[in-house]
């Protein structure tokens, strides 16, 4: 809500980054850490680990520009160096998520490791750090919701991004209108989906099953969310482009999740039928 900016002195350079930039940091951090520390825990070596995480990154890191640049294109076909720009703005959370998978996916397949296995392993983790992202995201002031009446609806400060945002429109320039916190929204399904998976994981569910859940909620949270929160300016795809997605994962999780309660009861059917 109240930007800052923190400096660093780097090798006799001054960096300076804000809050979206320093939790940014924090949060793949923590995800790396936690999936390190959990991964072995739960069995993997350190040797198979760090090749996954490091191929997830990479290919989070360009799946999220690449799909930005999409949906915000008009603004990458008039500056097409904004692809390659060292920045931790201009990506696409989803876009990261969904090339990390892949990544993850072939390169579990590669090294001879259950792929779901990790995959449950990492995903709590990958709530947790959504969470953290989500810290710097209001307080930069960016990912606002519409406005509302509702008595939780947050106010930002004068010439924030949803104060030039209102001013575009109807807007007074003395006065910031109260709008959805859905980042903070986020923030909350965030960790309470990774609770969820914690627990499902000492439940021992069947591989895949954690992973599935995660990705199923926590689209279906996007896919309500995405009716409070403004598109950025610049936004050139239209207004279903992402609801579209996330409910394509929601049925996609949903089939998945029924397929294997179906599978599970049948087979623990026919184990009394025999008994």
């Amino acid at each position: 809500m109240y930007p800052f900016q923190v400096q660093l002195l780097i090798f006799g350079r001054t960096v300076e980054f804000g809050p979206y930039a320093l939790f940014f940091g924090l949060a793949v951090l923590v995800a790396l850490a936690g999936c390190l520390i959990y991964g072995r825990r739960r069995g993997f070596k350190i040797g198979q680990l760090v090749p996954v995480l490091a191929a997830m990154l990479t290919a989070a890191v360009v799946g999220a520009r690449l799909l930005n640049a999409l949906v915000n294109l008009d603004s990458y076909w008039a500056e097409p160096a904004k692809l390659l720009e060292i920045s931790s703005s201009g990506f696409s959370l989803y876009g990261g998520i969904l090339a990390a998978v892949l990544a993850g996916y072939l390169v579990s397949r590669s090294i001879g490791i259950k792929v779901f296995r990790l995959g449950d392993t990492f995903v709590p983790f990958l709530g947790i750090s959504i969470a953290v992202m989500r810290i710097g995201c209001f307080l930069q002031g960016c990912c606002f919701g519409i406005e509302t009446d509702l008595p939780w609806g947050v106010k930002f400060p004068l010439l924030s991004p949803a104060h030039l945002h209102q001013l575009s429109g109807h807007g007074n320039f003395l006065e910031v209108l109260a709008v959805h916190p859905t980042q903070l929204y986020e923030l909350a399904a965030a960790l309470f989906l990774s609770v969820t998976a914690f627990v499902l994981l000492r439940k021992k569910r069947p591989d895949g099953t954690v992973m599935v859940v995660f990705l199923t909620g926590f689209s279906l949270f996007r896919l309500l969310n995405s009716f409070l929160r403004v598109n950025p300016d610049g936004f050139s795809m239209p207004v279903y482009f992402y609801p579209g997605i996330y409910l394509l994962l929601v049925l996609t999780g949903t089939v998945l999740l029924g397929k294997n309660y179906f599978s599970r009861a049948s087979t623990s059917s026919s184990t009394v039928a025999s008994s």
